[in-house]
């Protein structure tokens, strides 16, 4: 607090307040005992003020009086963390004149309790600042910083938005019949925009639904038709498609023969659980095709699905599994 206001201008007793560099709390005297030289700080001052008070107690005589007065200083320097100030001696000479100290150790007193007050307070002020920027450092206050040039950016953004709108409703307010249009107008398009977004919800689950197999799709090749592509891809040195006609020759057989249902809906796996099914059971133990046609889904899931290297091994022994389904290779 510029050290309480310079002590209240020096606690009103100085005719003039002046800095030590021109600032308007110093008081700058010019007597001839000129200034001290001693820098006090404000614990030193304190102290150096209770010993001019001791001083004057016990109603000294009129010749110690005057070497207290001569002893005095010009001003006394007073150094604080805000700047140095120079505080004069000529209220404490003037109260000295007359044969009383009481006046003087009454503005020695009040000098002193306002030096300790401007003392606590400052302590008191640095105290609360640590406290505070311990607060602030806690974990807690962590995210809490400047606004960041993005969001800077998006303040400007938001406010040019805010002021072309306030702008443009402010002219609409100006033309009813053109407000009322276009509100009508915003109105009918929500309303479009709606409607669209349930039109096509409703459609897209009834698209779903309607893809529910239900009826059978009937085999578009026979199982000797199947087998024939099959010697083809061989020949070409293709096995991977040779596997998979093989397989598909396999399927046809079983179909034909009523051990599977005409039905190409189904997935390989779904075709073994059928074989399985107690709808098929009576055909699948007495031709036993449930073998080979594992043999035939594996190798189908291995080479086919998984994209591994097929060789005429593969295709010679899907042959083999065609005949133990029942189909004629000759």
């Amino acid at each position: 607090m510029k050290l309480r206001a310079f002590l209240i201008c020096v606690l009103l007793f100085s005719p003039t307040c002046y800095g030590a560099s021109g600032n308007p709390y110093a008081a700058a005297g010019s007597n001839s005992q000129g200034s001290a030289d001693r820098v006090y700080d404000v614990l030193s001052f304190a102290a150096e003020l209770r010993r001019l008070d001791a001083a004057l107690q016990g109603n000294p005589s009129a010749v110690k009086i005057a070497e207290f007065r001569k002893a005095l200083p010009l001003s006394w320097n007073v150094s604080t963390p805000e700047q140095t100030y120079s505080i004069s001696t000529k209220p404490l000479q003037d109260q000295l004149g007359g044969s009383s100290t009481l006046k003087a150790e009454t503005w020695i007193e009040h000098l002193q309790v306002e030096i300790e007050r401007s003392h606590k307070k400052a302590v008191t002020s640095v105290s609360a600042k640590t406290e505070l920027d311990k607060i602030l450092g806690g974990r807690e206050f962590a995210g809490v910083r400047p606004p960041s040039a993005w969001d800077l950016l998006r303040q400007r953004i938001a406010a040019w938005i805010g002021r072309m709108l306030a702008a443009l409703f402010g002219n609409i307010s100006r033309h009813p019949m053109g407000a009322q249009i276009l509100f009508w107008l915003l109105l009918i398009g929500g309303v479009a925009f709606v409607a669209l977004w349930v039109f096509r919800f409703v459609s897209n689950r009834d698209g779903v639904n309607s893809f529910k197999p239900t009826s059978s799709i009937v085999t578009a090749r026979t199982w000797q038709e199947w087998i024939r592509m099959a010697r083809q891809a061989a020949t070409r040195g293709d096995f991977r498609e040779s596997v998979h006609s093989a397989y598909w020759a396999g399927i046809a057989r079983l179909e034909e023969t009523g051990a599977l249902p005409r039905d190409r809906t189904k997935t390989p796996r779904e075709y073994l659980r059928l074989l399985n099914a107690s709808r098929f059971a009576a055909a699948s133990q007495q031709q036993n095709y449930n073998e080979p046609l594992t043999v035939l889904t594996s190798r189908l899931e291995r080479i086919w699905y998984a994209n591994r290297a097929a060789g005429s091994e593969d295709f010679s022994d899907s042959l083999r599994q065609l005949g133990a389904l029942g189909c004629p290779l000759e």
